[in-house]
């Protein structure tokens, strides 16, 4: 409950700093807004518990690579790392694999970008991105002596840069300090890259904290100016309503 508390306080700031310094010019309460907030919670509701469960029933599983003591500032380095790596190649695959694309497109069907646009989604990408902690954290590194707040706190900053980066905020990667935040990190220019309808032709910009992943492996696609216009390709549009985006229903 604490995360979502956080979660719905990030969104909000960043909703509001986007109503007073837009990217681009539209109602602060949008029909994709409801529409992102009433997929998001749906599927939270259905689905968190789930991952709880599953969660709680391997308390007591051995993992795979034991870990040596380590600083609570490298536990917190290298849950950071691994986590923002292994997103940034489950991204990779969601645009690269038709099949994970087939489902990934719901969370892209979005013509219009802001804070809650991370809680557009379809079901299988919340058990996917459910599961990586789960598996990194449990499965295969043993954490348990790590302290208890590392993991939550790594999760925290995804939730922070999932809403920045979504959000409808105006940020020159000229100015002096937003250059100096995109040398690393996330923000709302280098994602919408990501979102451009032409995805087909430029398709990158996965990384979820950190640039440097698409640097590495040349998928960054960012452009000075913004694309002119966001979404899918109208032959892979969706009907724009929470039970249809789940359904995939197509909107031709």
């Amino acid at each position: 409950m604490e995360r979502v508390l956080i979660q719905g306080f990030v969104m909000g700031f960043f909703l509001l700093l986007g109503w007073l310094w837009p990217r681009s010019k539209s109602p602060l309460l949008n029909r994709d807004l409801w529409i992102n907030l009433c997929t998001g919670g749906s599927i939270f509701l259905l689905l968190a518990p789930l991952m709880r469960y599953l969660q709680i029933s391997l308390d007591g599983f051995s993992s795979l690579i034991s870990l040596p003591e380590l600083p609570i500032p490298l536990q917190f380095l290298f849950a950071f790392l691994i986590l923002d790596f292994c997103r940034y190649w489950l991204h990779f695959a969601h645009h690269r694999v038709p099949f994970l694309w087939s489902f990934h497109r719901v969370h892209h069907s979005s013509e219009h970008l802001d804070a809650t646009s991370g809680l557009r989604m379809h079901a299988v990408d919340f058990i996917q991105l459910g599961l990586l902690p789960i598996l990194l954290f449990v499965i295969l590194f043993d954490t348990r002596s790590f302290a208890e707040w590392i993991i939550p706190s790594v999760m925290l900053v995804g939730v922070f840069f999932d809403a920045f980066q979504h959000a409808n905020i105006s940020f020159d990667i000229q100015k002096p300090i937003q250059k100096i935040w995109h040398l690393l990190l996330n923000n709302p220019h280098f994602h919408v890259w990501h979102h451009t309808r032409d995805g087909m032709e430029i398709d990158g910009n996965y990384g979820n904290s950190l640039l440097i992943w698409d640097r590495l492996f040349g998928t960054d696609v960012t452009q000075e100016n913004i694309p002119l216009d966001l979404g899918i390709a109208t032959e892979q549009a969706l009907q724009n309503d929470p039970l249809s985006l789940q359904m995939l229903r197509s909107r031709t």
